[in-house]
């Protein structure tokens, strides 16, 4: 009941909940929504102070096109080989069997190496660590793991490995795209891709490439293959991986991995294996003596990585 005065004394009204109700809603409302008082004294902040603003910046430089990249890297890698005179670092092989499927991997070969290499035909491996898996069968009757891996270096450092689609004799045999651009500081770090031109060449690898602006040579290489190479031993190459590091002021092969698949299952290797290499402790251009390479187990003109696996004895 609310009490109300009309031209006279207070009369009290009756009033029904409802809108008692609304009337109590009302007022809450009200308060909510009007505007708070205005604080007395200066006010410290009406608005993010943090806030900032950088103005737009028009860039004219006119973007280079695919032939002219591929002419740089070109340049880029003739010019890294051009001032490689001679090079040692030391490279480990490692073979890894049962890499797919149930089985646990198991390293079955590894071999350590020191190697100097010399312009122009001059290269000595010296192997300081190597271990080849045994069965408990093999121990008893004395024989190695029926796995073998053989690493001969080439006194060459064009690194073919690397840029064998791009050196100006072979272009013609791919064709490329830039698949990416990113920039990184004050250089662009390109993504390009290539595939042999012909359907035919299913044997040929194709992949992609990163390329490095700033010295216009490529510092990774993913390829893959359409066809198994080798048909017959080989059920394809699902993955391989070429990175590059710096050595100073060059760039150098860090690593190299690559994953291969079975057509038979071997024993112990089981359906697939990893074949990997990774290469540390440059020193380029110290000027090697030749001499060096007079030593017994030098060789030259040695321009291959062999890898055989099954049908071999362990060497000594």
């Amino acid at each position: 009941m609310i009490a109300v005065r009309r031209n006279g004394p207070l009369v009290a009204t009756p009033v029904s909940r409802r809108a008692l109700l609304f009337a109590v809603v009302a007022v809450v409302a009200f308060v909510a929504l009007a505007p708070p008082a205005r604080a007395q004294g200066p006010a410290l902040a009406l608005e993010d102070t943090m806030r900032t603003e950088v103005s737009e910046v028009l860039v004219r430089a006119t973007r280079v096109t695919l032939d002219e990249i591929l002419d740089r890297v070109a340049r880029g890698e003739a010019r890294r080989d051009s001032l490689l005179r001679d090079q040692s670092f030391t490279a480990m092989t490692r073979v890894l069997g049962n890499t797919t499927g149930k089985g646990t991997p198991k390293l079955f070969v590894e071999t350590v190496s020191k190697v100097y290499r010399k312009k122009p035909n001059l290269v000595r491996t010296v192997t300081l660590r190597h271990y080849e898996y045994k069965s408990d069968k093999d121990e008893k009757e004395g024989k190695g793991e029926k796995g073998e891996v053989d690493a001969d270096f080439s006194p060459g450092m064009g690194e073919e490995i690397v840029n064998f689609a791009f050196r100006p004799e072979n272009r013609r045999n791919y064709r490329f795209r830039i698949e990416d651009r990113k920039l990184l500081g004050d250089h662009i770090l390109y993504t390009l891709a290539f595939e042999p031109r012909s359907a035919l060449a299913v044997y040929e690898p194709r992949g992609r490439v990163w390329v490095d602006t700033k010295d216009y040579v490529i510092v990774r290489q993913e390829l893959s293959f359409k066809e198994s190479p080798v048909p017959l031993f080989l059920k394809g190459i699902p993955h391989m991986v070429i990175e590059r590091s710096r050595a100073g002021d060059f760039w150098v092969l860090s690593r190299a991995l690559i994953r291969m698949e079975l057509t038979v299952p071997l024993p112990k290797f089981g359906r697939a294996f990893d074949f990997g290499m990774t290469f540390s402790d440059y020193t380029v251009n110290a000027g090697l003596p030749d001499s060096l390479f007079a030593a017994p187990g030098s060789r030259a003109d040695r321009a291959r990585v062999q890898l055989r696996v099954g049908g071999g004895r362990k060497r000594s």
